[in-house]
């Protein structure tokens, strides 16, 4: 948009950071391996655009106020040419049991603002469709549209320095380790977060 002196720049915006993205088994050295807990959009992803936009660790550069009015988990895994380990779980079955065991914690400068199920948060976008091959089924986080997005009754405003740490949790059954089940996972994986609302910021 223009500048103009003394008005402040307004636009929709999202903010975005990713847990996991990659292909094939994730070792405890990989930046991608999965752990119970993960801290996100306070990490050194900075500057690779395929898993953040982020422009500083944990916080909003110069005079910036963010209002978030949802937070968005994208999930996705398939498997290499449809192929899975005879011993291990699908891909779909990966992806729901991923959905279904995790969960998150916003919290603006060390206090929680919103929590819950990512089963609750859909993306609102991602791949989308069917295969006739069950082994290589799409599963999603809830469809891909406006109306699958969980909109916050009462909008988080973010402001300048203020610290955003998005704690994604998850958590294993006594029957099965999901957590193992995703580092072990030789196919394709990703696990997003969007923080989604309105930015202003000042026009020097």
């Amino acid at each position: 948009m223009a500048k103009i002196l003394r008005v402040r720049e307004q636009r929709v915006q999202y903010f975005y950071d990713t847990d996991f993205l990659g292909d094939g088994a994730f070792s405890a050295s990989d930046d991608n391996y999965v752990a119970a807990e993960k801290h996100l959009f306070a990490n050194t992803n900075l500057g690779n655009s395929a898993r953040t936009n982020m422009p500083a660790g944990g916080f909003l550069t110069g005079d910036q106020t963010f209002v978030v009015y949802a937070v968005r988990h994208e999930v996705f895994f398939s498997g290499v040419n449809g192929s899975t380990q005879a011993d291990k779980l699908l891909a779909s079955e990966i992806a729901c049991w991923c959905i279904n065991l995790s969960t998150f914690q916003l919290m603006i400068d060390a206090k929680s603002m919103f929590e819950g199920p990512i089963s609750m948060t859909p993306a609102g976008g991602g791949p989308w469709g069917y295969s006739s091959d069950s082994a290589s089924a799409i599963v999603t986080n809830g469809e891909p549209q406006n109306r699958s997005i969980y909109v916050l009754p009462l909008p988080i405003a973010i402001t300048q320095r203020q610290g955003i740490d998005l704690v994604e949790k998850k958590t294993n059954l006594a029957s099965l380790n999901i957590i193992d089940d995703i580092n072990e996972f030789t196919g394709r994986k990703l696990f997003r977060a969007y923080l989604d609302g309105f930015n202003t910021r000042n026009v020097q």
